[in-house]
């Protein structure tokens, strides 16, 4: 499952790393980075939170995917509840997941059918599993990006604001886009194209929906290249980001020689810093099916 969502915006997943590399790269003493910096790893410290994101994939200006989704998530206790809606076209898909009691349950809007994961993997304690530090960031997990990505310090601009807040931007495009945060980008799409042939008989439990989404995405196998990464930041007087744009554009031609701009827009809301309650589901009288995690989790 984790992979067929994945999967169904390719372009979403290069949009992630590279936001990622944007996070860590270029460390020093430029204000407007080491600014953004600080409120990253502030932001990543709270221990409970609720996101909201609205992303969207257009291909040659035609709007291809709609993604909203409202998490709520609390990494003391390892719980979070998500409500997810992708939109594409002509298919649609709902999609409710929840992590509790040492469990990882997701349902479709149109299936009565609650999936169970249950396994080791789920019942540690939060970040366990993901290999993270108390503050939710390894240190060398940002060793290594700020060594692959370069210096980018000079591009992050910082405006404080009278009240204490700061707004935070950068903009990237043509030769300012690192060579290696290029060849990983292109990478990912190209391996993210290939590899759609082994996920066609992987449907249940969302159907053919979440495959239709996947097939309506471009598959770019050649000339892929990122040409513009904007980003722009709402840091609250707490230091802790509020809100966060992000503008991703990739080109490239699929293997019939077409061309195509690949634009991933991102925008995303965080509130409630340490006073979010996930939601919970009470499995008792529903239809529950449990899942192989070796399957369904890999």
């Amino acid at each position: 499952m984790n992979k067929r969502v994945a999967l169904t915006g390719v372009s979403v997943a290069v949009g992630s790393l590279l936001m990622i590399g944007s996070a860590y790269a270029g460390l020093g003493d430029a204000p407007g980075y080491d600014a953004y910096k600080s409120a990253v790893k502030q932001t990543f410290a709270v221990q409970n939170v609720t996101k909201q994101m609205n992303v969207t994939v257009k291909d040659n200006g035609t709007k291809l995917l709609d993604v909203q989704s409202t998490v709520k998530e609390d990494k003391a206790k390892n719980e979070m509840s998500a409500d997810i809606n992708l939109n594409g076209g002509a298919a649609s898909q709902g999609i409710n997941l929840y992590r509790q009691d040492g469990k990882q349950i997701f349902k479709a809007n149109d299936n009565d059918v609650y999936n169970v994961i249950e396994g080791k993997q789920w019942k540690g304690k939060a970040g366990e599993h993901r290999g993270q530090a108390p503050d939710g960031i390894s240190t060398e997990v940002e060793n290594v990006v700020d060594a692959l990505v370069g210096n980018l310090k000079d591009y992050v601009t910082l405006s404080p604001q009278a009240d204490g807040t700061k707004n935070i931007s950068m903009q990237l495009s043509g030769s300012q886009i690192p060579a290696v945060a290029n060849a990983i980008g292109s990478l990912v799409v190209k391996q993210a194209a290939n590899a759609e042939g082994h996920h066609k008989g992987a449907q249940e439990p969302f159907g053919d929906k979440l495959q239709g989404l996947q097939d309506s995405m471009p598959k770019l196998t050649q000339d892929v290249k990122i040409d513009k990464f904007d980003l722009a930041a709402q840091v609250n007087a707490d230091n802790r980001i509020e809100k966060q744009q992000m503008t991703l554009t990739i080109s490239g031609k699929d293997a019939q020689g077409v061309s195509h701009e690949v634009v991933v827009a991102a925008d995303f809301g965080l509130s409630n810093f340490n006073g979010t309650t996930p939601d919970h589901i009470d499995l008792n009288g529903k239809q529950v099916k449990t899942l192989d995690v070796k399957k369904h989790g890999e």
